[in-house]
């Protein structure tokens, strides 16, 4: 193989990279899967499951915040953000547990999470699974 034909690659392959880290992009995505897995209680911290609260718009606008305090709280600071940075379309919450397990980012509705709500954070996952990886990439 040519040497400075394979340095000509990797130097084009580095700088395509470069390009779409700063339009936002991180490429290594496709190594993360999200998946929803059923229901949880507040049982579900030991088995390595934290607390999330997720609202997501059709035009993949994601916003979420995570931490220990319980669904409602960690609801109320999210929207004082929301109130702050309002976003240009109506988002919809999702009250959620989380956990990363190899490279499969685990989210599953809280007890407080409607089954219909379940159901559409199910389609939103089908429909935009790249934005929510994009968004979610570095929860660990």
């Amino acid at each position: 193989m040519d040497v400075d034909r394979t340095r000509e690659i990797k130097e084009d392959i580095v700088a395509f990279r470069k390009a779409r880290r700063e339009e936002g992009w991180e490429l290594r995505l496709g190594s993360l899967d999200i998946q929803v897995k059923g229901f949880r209680s507040d049982d579900a911290m030991g088995v390595g499951f934290r607390r999330m609260v997720l609202y997501v718009g059709e035009n993949g606008d994601i916003r979420y915040i995570i931490g220990s305090a319980n669904h409602n709280q960690l609801d109320e600071e999210l929207n004082v953000r929301l109130r702050q940075s309002p976003p240009a379309k109506p988002l919809e919450p999702h009250y959620l547990w989380y956990r990363k397990v190899d490279d499969v980012l685990e989210l599953a509705g809280a007890d407080s999470q409607s089954k219909d709500s379940q159901e559409r954070l199910i389609d939103y996952v089908g429909r935009h699974k790249t934005a929510l990886v994009r968004a979610l990439y570095k929860l660990n």
